[in-house]
């Protein structure tokens, strides 16, 4: 091995003996090597391979850290769900944001904090923008999006080995809408759809507007259950699918390549079109980068559907899709419903991209979102009972917590009282398999303030409101 490379694996022993726990903030470059009395060429070589084999993490201006090596505790697996169409306007309930909140509270939508989205560079690339406008911000958008963001896009897909051509790009007003405009190309009313068990809410209560029945598909941390999927598609029984893959709401799981791999070959083999949505493809929290389903499509049957929502700034609502084969009929629905997104938005992220600071934020959040959920999955075990247990997942901006004994629709309702935003199990699915589970946002920094809106004090005041109702369900023993 090289010297940098024997220097990294003293670190990595010293992780998995866990001399060094996770969070553990190491020395300085100049400092480490100084103690190990190399150069700082060297000393970097050691941090940069740390980093990018996942074992460390950097903060600007902050240092270098350990990163959490533990799996995903040890979840039950529900029982298999039935392979029955179900119509979520009898089951689902509507619960995809807090129609009593007067803003988006920190532990409920899944957000980034509004100081963690890039309104310094937004605004100073809304001002470019605006200095060189020309007549045609003024005019009606393209329908299928303007040249120059769609051609950013591809640029910037194509960095991380994702590649397409502009023109198969189609811009849309937010990742909903993109899905949205795919299950009317390829769904009527009343038909039956195959999704992830459990859902994320938003698209439960789209099926149930547009009228669409359901199977679900159970996906656990290992995965979806593929055997089931492809019998739905063998034998009839669905007319699409609408599945998520990379770092799934709300479990935060990520589908293994040769589960990728599988759901393009299903799609062409039985003809039957799946819908992408990868809204959180990019907020992986280490180095490396994963790729859509997608990617390994050849005949167009799959739909991918994408947005900067998460990653930029929800007020945007840009989206897009790569509708493959449907892209004339995509296009012509799109033309009924909308006239294209707004030029002056599109033109504005366009520049971003171009300009490379859409990347940097990258970078930079996905960093930041390791160490909070880091710190959030600390807090949890601190806080909760032994039992309670704690997703740890590899990117996208949310926590799965399942407490054995939790009513969770009735501690969601509880928590409502006191202007705290969560999400009970119940959100995702039509079954009544996950009440003892909770969905919390992690896109707030847990700092210790007193403020009831700060996250740190929802969290605690969670956490108290969990034992609370542990407790009072508790038998009492007679002396």
């Amino acid at each position: 091995m090289t010297l940098y490379e024997t220097l990294a694996q003293r670190v990595i022993d010293d992780i998995r003996q866990q001399r060094l726990p996770a969070g553990t903030r190491l020395p300085a470059l100049r400092v480490m090597a100084r103690q190990n009395k190399v150069s700082m060429t060297t000393a970097t070589r050691t941090y940069d391979y740390l980093q990018q084999t996942g074992w460390i993490y950097a903060l600007p201006q902050s240092g270098y850290y350990v990163a959490s090596q533990t799996g995903d505790d040890h979840f039950p697996v529900p029982e298999t769900l039935p392979m029955e169409s179900r119509d979520p306007k009898r089951f689902a309930p509507g619960n995809g944001y807090n129609p009593h909140s007067n803003h988006f509270n920190p532990l409920g939508t899944s957000m980034l904090a509004p100081e963690l989205q890039p309104g310094e560079a937004l605004q100073r690339t809304i001002r470019r923008v605006a200095r060189r406008s020309h007549p045609g911000l003024l005019r009606y958008p393209e329908l299928q999006g303007e040249l120059s963001l769609r051609t950013a896009l591809a640029r910037h897909f194509r960095e991380d080995h994702f590649a397409f051509a502009p023109s198969e790009l189609v811009i849309t007003n937010g990742c909903l809408e993109a899905v949205r405009l795919a299950l009317e190309c390829v769904t009527t009313e009343g038909d039956t759809v195959a999704v992830c068990s459990p859902c994320f809410s938003g698209l439960l209560d789209l099926l149930a507007t547009l009228s669409r029945k359901i199977i679900e598909i159970p996906v656990t941390h290992d995965g979806i259950h593929l055997p089931m999927l492809e019998a739905c598609m063998a034998g009839g029984e669905i007319t699409a699918a609408l599945l998520s893959t990379t770092h799934i709401n709300p479990l935060g799981t990520t589908l293994p390549v040769a589960q990728k791999q599988a759901l393009a070959e299903l799609a062409a083999r039985y003809q039957i079109p799946i819908i992408e949505d990868d809204i959180y493809l990019e907020l992986g929290h280490q180095q490396c980068h994963t790729l859509p389903a997608k990617y390994w499509d050849r005949q167009g049957y799959m739909l991918w559907c994408g947005s900067m929502s998460k990653t930029l700034a929800p007020g945007l609502r840009l989206g897009w899709c790569l509708p493959g084969r449907y892209q004339q009929a995509y296009l012509d629905r799109h033309g009924l419903t909308s006239l294209g997104v707004n030029t002056l938005t599109q033109a504005c992220v366009g520049e971003l991209i171009a300009t490379g600071e859409y990347r940097a934020h990258l970078h930079k959040i996905r960093l930041r979102l390791q160490h909070q959920i880091h710190q959030y999955r600390q807090f949890l075990r601190q806080h909760l009972p032994a039992h309670a247990n704690v997703s740890a997942p590899e990117g996208g901006l949310v926590l799965w917590v399942q407490i054995a004994g939790l009513d969770a629709v009735a501690l969601e309702q509880t928590a409502r009282q006191q202007h705290i935003d969560v999400r009970s199990g119940a959100c995702f699915s039509t079954h009544p398999v996950y009440h003892d589970c909770l969905r919390i946002n992690c896109g707030w920094p847990l700092q210790a303030e007193q403020e009831t809106d700060s996250a740190c004090w929802q969290l605690a005041e969670l956490c108290r409101l969990v034992s609370r109702q542990l407790s009072a369900a508790t038998p009492k023993v007679p002396i």
